[in-house]
C-alpha cells in the first residue's frame, strides 16, 4: 500500500467517523424533538378539552340566566296582576258604598 493510499483510507476512516457522530447527533435531536412535541400534543389536547369544559358550563350559565330572567319576569307580572286585583276590588268595594 502506497503512502498516498494510506492518505485516502485515513481521510475516509475521519469523514466516516464524522458522518458517524453527525448521524448519532441528529438522531438524538430526532428524539428530542419528537418528546417534545408529543409533550405539545399532549398539552394541547388538555387545552382543547378544558375549552369545551368551559364552553358548556358557558352555555350551561347562558341558560341558567334565562330561566332566572323568566322567573323574575314571572315574579314581576304576578306581583302587577296582584296589585290590579286588589285595585279593582277596591274600586268594586267603593262602587258597592
Amino acid at each position: 500500500m502506497t503512502e498516498d493510499d494510506k492518505t485516502v483510507i485515513a481521510s475516509f476512516e475521519e469523514k466516516l467517523h464524522r458522518l458517524v457522530f453527525e448521524y448519532r447527533q441528529a438522531a438524538e435531536r430526532n428524539k428530542e424533538l419528537t418528546k417534545a412535541i408529543q409533550e405539545k400534543e399532549n398539552a394541547l389536547n388538555e387545552l382543547q378539552m378544558q375549552c369545551a369544559a368551559l364552553e358548556s358550563s358557558y352555555s350551561n350559565l347562558k341558560q341558567a340566566k334565562v330561566l332566572s330572567l323568566n322567573d323574575t319576569a314571572v315574579s314581576e307580572t304576578k306581583e302587577k296582576i296582584s296589585r290590579l286585583v286588589r285595585e279593582i276590588d277596591r274600586c268594586i268595594e267603593s262602587l258597592k258604598k
